[in-house]
């Protein structure tokens, strides 16, 4: 494992972003477009949209949609969807409604969309910085279709969440644990297609929904608002329901033009170079300042950590200073055999990890994190990512919405490069195939994005180092359709921009598009921002916004058809 620039890398998947699908594309047929019935608005419990909701008043409201189990082919089967709104401050102003999608899948947007609407609320219009939000908030209802399969709605609850009989996969490859693991994908895949409900579990279902609330409020266009996954389905709504498509933030995208399999290799990629470039080269490149050895060992200690520190470091390997304190503590076990705490509390009391003082204590702070995961007993009881329902959701969308082609022989030989390739994963996205192999027919159609090219033009949000969603995919969103522009955050890696950074620039102009549609004064399709910092935490006390707007660079050309790609 050596370091090498991540731009080869990214160059590499924005040349297979561009490759086209032969994937057979079908268009769904058009829905009925008066719905059935209408919702009953309620006060909100505080047990969907989390604490703080009095401070709107009746403006936010919570009511269920009776859809459709099947919009497309109904047949008198239907699923109740929660949705929630926060109505416009000023009714007589009111310009429409934006929808919200906080990503996943399986993230439920009740609690985020509350304390978004509040912080919109809050703000005074006059603000340098933060006053179209304000305007947002007079002119706008925002509302979240909490997606199929989450409660308060109808709710998936498949997934037990309980430690799987196979042990950590990308350590463990034998014979016997990779049929263990097939037996726990068998009995997920079993236990969430049993309920008819789940094939109508997807992305496709989920954008009539919101078709049907839009409806339901009588607005001739749906404004959106998306983030991560809901960036496909945002493209997606798009493309289904092109005439009543209107401003489309997406923030953070998902390459939506590909599936999840390819997504998720580019995020592992990403995350790959990240660790590469930013975690192991400061350890090759000066190996003393970290108490270590030579290059050589540092990379041959990396690829050969113990098993069980690889399993309980892989997702906390994220500094060079924890990467140091992991390779010490691996030392020490594999050498010394050390395996209680109180020998490794005394071992890093007496260890000078660096000679410069300061990273010596956060070594030596970071190796009691270590050592307390390390040390920690496996989990015997329920671990959710999301929650019962919000990870079992994920676990539908992913297998409804794409064709899962590859044998087990091939997610073996995928599982093996995987093991060696990605220090930073733990197998998860070899069990989400075998799953999907195992699942029942995909429940989703999909759609042909070709009239995604012909909506009034969206807005690409993206952190140039976020390695959940890389820049490549963004940029071959913005290659492969001319009515996109894209906003760089220079210097940033969070995911999920928008009302999440302290950058004036940032925020202004995805505020901006939201209210009026106007991205820059220019034709530009690519613009940057410079940001000071990452998170709003890391500039308290606030200073003064920085007033400087987003600056055009050069985009990519657009290519001459769009072509969705789902393989």
């Amino acid at each position: 494992m050596t370091p090498r620039r991540s731009l080869a890398l990214y160059a590499g998947l924005l040349a297979a972003f561009a490759v086209p699908s032969t994937a057979q594309v079908v268009a769904p047929p058009p829905v009925p477009s008066v719905p059935t019935r209408g919702i009953t608005w309620t006060t909100c419990p505080a047990t969907v949209v989390g604490p703080g909701g009095v401070e709107l008043g009746d403006r936010l409201q919570c009511g269920t949609l009776r859809a459709p189990l099947d919009h497309v082919a109904p047949d008198g089967r239907r699923i109740d969807v929660a949705v929630v709104r926060v109505r416009a401050m000023s009714p007589t102003r009111r310009e429409g409604a934006i929808f919200f999608n906080k990503g996943g899948p399986g993230a439920n947007p009740a609690a985020l969309l509350r304390s978004i609407a509040v912080g919109w609320s809050r703000t005074a219009a006059d603000d340098p910085r933060d006053g179209a939000k304000r305007l947002l908030a007079e002119r706008f209802d925002l509302v979240a279709v909490i997606p199929r399969g989450l409660a308060p709605g109808w709710a998936l609850r498949c997934v037990t969440g309980l430690p799987p009989r196979h042990a950590f996969l990308p350590t463990h490859l034998d014979d016997a644990n990779w049929q263990l693991a097939i037996g726990d994908a068998q009995a997920v895949a079993d236990a969430c297609t049993a309920a008819p409900e789940s094939r109508y579990i997807n992305t496709e279902q989920h954008v009539h929904d919101m078709d049907m609330v839009r409806r339901i409020l009588g607005d001739a266009t749906l404004n959106f608002y998306g983030i991560s996954y809901g960036g496909k389905v945002g493209a997606w709504y798009a493309a289904m329901y092109p005439s009543h498509t209107g401003r489309m933030l997406l923030d953070s995208s998902m390459i939506f033009t590909h599936d999840f399999r390819t997504a998720l290799e580019a995020s592992l990629n990403a995350r790959r170079s990240f660790f590469l470039d930013e975690v192991l080269a400061p350890l090759l490149n000066t190996p003393s300042h970290y108490g270590l050895g030579d290059p050589l060992s540092i990379n041959e200690a990396v690829e050969n950590l113990p098993a069980r520190a690889r399993e309980t470091w892989f997702h906390v390997l994220d500094h060079p200073d924890r990467l140091a304190a992991a390779l010490h503590l691996s030392a020490w076990i594999t050498q010394d055999g050390l395996s209680g705490m109180r020998e490794f509390e005394a071992r890093i009391r007496r260890t000078t990890f660096s000679p410069d003082p300061d990273t010596h204590r956060a070594i030596r702070w970071a190796a009691g994190v270590l050592v307390n995961l390390y040390l920690r007993p496996r989990p015997t009881t329920p671990q959710f990512a999301i929650s019962q329902d919000g990870d079992s959701v994920r676990q539908a969308v992913a297998c409804n919405d794409s064709t899962w082609y590859l044998s087990d022989a091939q997610i073996r030989a995928m599982a093996e490069r995987n093991a060696a390739t990605y220090l930073i994963s733990n197998g998860e996205e070899i069990l989400e195939q075998l799953v999907c192999r195992r699942w029942s027919a995909p429940g989703a159609r999909q759609p042909d994005l070709g009239p995604l090219a012909q909506v009034p033009p969206f807005l690409l949000l993206q952190a140039e180092k976020d390695t959940a969603t890389p820049l490549p995919g963004a940029k071959a969103i913005l290659a492969r359709f001319g009515n996109a522009r894209l906003l760089i955050a220079k210097g940033s890696a969070v995911h999920g921009l928008f009302n999440f950074t302290a950058s004036a620039c940032v925020e202004r102009a995805a505020a901006r598009y939201l209210l009026d549609g106007t991205i820059t004064a220019d034709a530009s399709r690519m613009l940057e921002c410079d940001t000071t910092s990452q998170h709003p935490l890391d500039e308290l006390p606030a200073p003064l916004p920085n007033a400087t707007a987003p600056a055009p660079v050069a985009a990519p050309t657009p290519s001459p058809a769009p072509v969705h790609d789902e393989t």
